[in-house]
């Protein structure tokens, strides 16, 4: 398992491309702090980071000119110098400094020395990124303050999500487990003529490890607070001359919940659901495994194929949510100024529908009557064709994924029912990528593809009601007098997408590029959806459409088909006024389609389609390698001109006052950042990385002034992230490694009304790692995550009155064991 160090703690896999640079196996140093790991018997990559300044950008073009005619000093030795970073993200193996892109990318070996295991975790480590998750289990991706916050899992994402190179298409997807991961990259700004899938916020893209020539592996093993465990183990190794596989696996395993649940039966006087009710003292557990094989040919060169096989299953606790009042309580001193839309709170006067908010200051303390269990699993294939053609290779991908989801929540948050429920998600995905690619001969390299997919979605949503709400049809005589205590939702939504794309870069001299992309997208959405009251109370049993409208026509109930589509594009120049310098600049369009709200409606208005959103993006920047390549300084500005975004947000129902959900487009926004990131060694074994982003973002709706001149959701102003990495011998062949990381994100707002009860303190995440390393292949670590013990929301929605809110995961720490081999 051959490796390369290379800066911004971004060492990429070999994955059978040559190497610029491979620095020496550790039985060969001749000196036992060099910062390497190659050959099977290594200690694996290892981090390197870097120190970001902005006022270094000014000079830089003087800087590397310097460089290049300076002769006073010799050449720092290939330990002390970083080495490059590869990326794939313009679908060929790249140089990171020569990409004309904002990127940030991470190794496997990284994501396992961060503590990251699953998908939403990598946001932890670069600024300018969060993430929204539903139930802390479907994240979705906000990049530069452009994502949706939504949990229907037929609604696409803003930032699309890709698994070696196929697109998932749902948040139900997403929320995969991290292992056996070759790298990340996490590519910032619309995105579209060169991936499958057109976005308007970014792309974050995973790439599993390869089928190896020579026989390896390794095996892991993990034990930390909360008794959770964690095994992982891979093989790979050639099974013939023209044939290779790998197998790996992972099972992780917490049987302790960190929530305590505070309930007792005084806490609510109210009846219990006849159907949820389970308050479980200690809530979080969960179990889970996941697996995939591979298996690679390569003939003669002239035609490689690499087929993938997954799947995977999680079972354990819904994380339970925390209820924020904001409805006036009966019989305080005050009426309670709150509303879902003026963002005014006062504990002593507000609450939910019948009185209760959650005020202990105790994220992890809840009380609430039922403590519910999610069970996921999903199982799909790919298949990888790549064809040499001469001048040009053909690329083919094709796959299939199937998913099920069934989560029973206590949506209230409350220690008393008012609604608990079962959504039971089934998800069917087929796509199909071919692409041609030329070899770059003669100064002009270009890319065109087709694309086609399928997804399929069907939901079934039922849950019970307290019938306390009194909750009932509206224009149906025949139910007058009856109370609804359950509900019903069934949907299904058949999703067709087709795209053509292209891409050309020309060299037009031996220091500038002209860059250029053109796509065109068309995607048919066909959506049914129905949602229906249920009475049982007491009379016969009946049901009836939902209808908080004037007529029989307003029930909500539909069977509707949207198309959407749309030009979008890239032009762009990239200059090299010195080879240690890359200035660049980008003007790129994204599209994300319009679509359905997949929540329950009252109304057949709230199943109105919502409309596409597109995005404009302004972008220059600078790559720069100083100090004799110790230093990798990169900057960029931006500014985004954004049309009709989509959110999700708080609407409150003319006929009953009740507040609900609704995924609908404000008019524009505007987006205004900067970024600056760094890696720098001081020294041999010693690595710093640093990086800081600042966002400015406007919603510009006139026509809706609860919302004009609001924050996007989920964009903190100012957010930063450090990782210093010192290694070092301890005695003959063992060195040992201190790793400290961590990121600073500012106040951000969870909903686009900028309620302020719901905008989040600034918080500070602080993380470590201690590694003793064999150069027989063994590693052990200590290691601890959010050692500050901070805490902050990662999602909220609005019920009955309050907004019920998750949180992020507390301190964890414990030790891992490792053997490569």
């Amino acid at each position: 398992m051959a490796h390369r160090i290379v800066h911004g703690a971004i060492p990429i896999a070999d994955r059978s491309i040559a190497a610029p640079a491979v620095l020496p196996h550790p039985a060969n140093r001749t000196n036992r702090h060099e910062f390497v790991a190659v050959g099977r018997a290594d200690m694996k990559s290892r981090f390197l980071s870097g120190i970001g300044i902005g006022a270094v950008l000014a000079t830089i073009p003087a800087q590397a000119a310097a460089q290049e005619t300076a002769t006073v000093a010799p050449p720092a030795a290939s330990g002390d110098r970083l080495d490059e970073i590869v990326v794939t993200a313009q679908k060929r193996d790249q140089n990171l400094q020569d990409v004309g892109v904002s990127i940030a990318a991470f190794t496997g070996d990284q994501l396992k020395d961060l503590g990251v295991t699953s998908a939403e975790r990598i946001s932890e480590s670069v600024p300018g990124v969060q993430v929204y998750s539903y139930l802390g289990r479907q994240p979705t991706f906000v990049i530069r303050g452009v994502g949706v916050q939504d949990f229907a899992p037929n609604v696409a994402p803003a930032a699309a999500v890709y698994l070696d190179e196929v697109y998932l298409g749902s948040n139900i997807l997403t929320g995969f487990q991290i292992f056996d991961t070759d790298r990340v990259e996490i590519l910032k700004g619309p995105q579209g003529t060169l991936f499958g899938r057109n976005t308007t916020g970014g792309a974050v893209s995973y790439s599993t490890r390869r089928p190896t020539d020579t026989l390896e592996g390794y095996a892991e093993a993990s034990y930390g607070n909360y008794r959770t465990l964690t095994l992982d183990a891979a093989v790979s190794g050639p099974l013939s001359p023209t044939l290779k596989a790998r197998l790996a696996g992972r099972f992780a395993s917490q049987a302790r919940g960190y929530y305590t649940n505070d309930w007792t039966p005084a806490d609510s006087g109210l009846p219990r659901s006849p159907l949820f009710f389970n308050p479980k003292r200690r809530a979080g557990e969960q179990e889970s495994w996941a697996a995939r094989g591979l298996l690679e040919y390569d003939g003669d060169g002239a035609v490689k194929l690499l087929l993938n096989f997954h799947g995977g299953e999680t079972t354990g606790d819904v994380l339970p949510l925390t209820s924020i009042g904001f409805t006036s309580i009966a019989g305080a001193a005050q009426p309670c100024a709150a509303t879902p839309l003026t963002g005014v709170r006062d504990p002593r006067f507000c609450g939910d529908a019948f009185g209760y908010t959650d005020l202990d200051g105790a994220p992890y303390r809840v009380r609430v009557d039922f403590v519910g269990r999610n069970r996921e699993h999903n199982v799909g294939a790919s298949l990888r064709g790549e064809f040499d053609l001469g001048s040009v290779t053909l690329t083919s991908i094709t796959s299939y994924d199937d998913a099920r989801k069934r989560a029973f929540t206590d949506t209230d948050g409350a220690p008393h029912h008012e609604l608990n429920q079962l959504r039971d998600t089934w998800l069917e995905q087929y796509s199909q990528e071919l692409r041609l690619a030329s070899d770059g001969g003669g100064g002009f390299y270009w890319i065109a593809g087709l694309y086609g997919a399928r997804e399929k979605v069907d939901l079934r949503f039922f849950g019970t009601l307290s019938p306390l709400l009194g909750l009932t049809n509206f224009t149906d005589p025949a139910l007058a007098g009856r109370v609804a205590d359950q509900l019903e939702l069934n949907f299904s939504q058949d999703t067709w997408s087709a795209a053509a794309y292209g891409h050309a870069e020309w060299k037009a001299s031996e220091r500038l590029m002209l860059v250029a992309g053109l796509r065109y997208s068309h995607e048919d959405k066909d959506f049914a959806s129905r949602s229906e009251w249920i009475y049982s109370d007491g009379l016969a049993p009946s049901r009836a459409p939902v209808n908080f409208g004037s007529t029989p026509t307003d029930a909500a109930v539909v069977d509707d088909s949207a198309t959407y589509k749309s030009f979008s594009g890239k032009i762009g120049l990239n200059y090299k006024p010195s080879d240690a310098v890359l200035l660049y600049g980008s003007i790129s369009r994204g599209f994300k389609s319009g679509g359905f709200d997949g929540d329950f409606a009252f109304t057949r208005q709230q199943l109105e389609p919502f409309e596409e959103e597109t995005l404009t993006a302004y972008e220059i920047g600078v790559k720069s390698t100083l100090l004799d390549r110790r230093l990798f300084l990169n900057g960029s500005l931006y500014h985004y001109d954004f049309d009709k975004p989509q959110v999700r947000v708080a609407q409150v129902d003319t006929v009953t006052g009740l507040p609900f959900n609704q995924l609908r487009n404000l008019a524009k926004a505007q987006v205004t950042g900067m970024e600056i990131d760094a890696t720098l060694r001081p020294a041999r074994g010693f690595d710093l990385r640093a990086g800081m982003a600042w966002i400015d973002t406007r919603i510009d709706d006139p026509a809706q002034p609860v919302f004009d001149g609001n924050d996007l959701p989920l964009a903190a102003k100012f957010s930063a992230n450090l990782l210093a990495r010192y290694q070092f011998a301890v005695g003959s062949g063992w060195d040992m490694a201190l790793q400290v990381d961590g990121k600073y994100n500012g106040a951000f707002f969870l909903n686009a009304e900028n309620t302020s009860y719901l905008k989040e303190r600034p918080y500070t995440l602080v993380n470590a790692r201690v590694s003793l390393l064999s150069d027989s292949g063994w590693d052990l670590a200590l290691w601890g995550r959010n050692l500050t013990k901070e805490s902050f929301a990662v999602q909220s929605f609005a019920l009955f009155g309050a907004y019920s809110v998750a949180y992020n995961a507390p301190r964890t720490y414990g030790a891992t064991i490792r053997i490569d081999w």
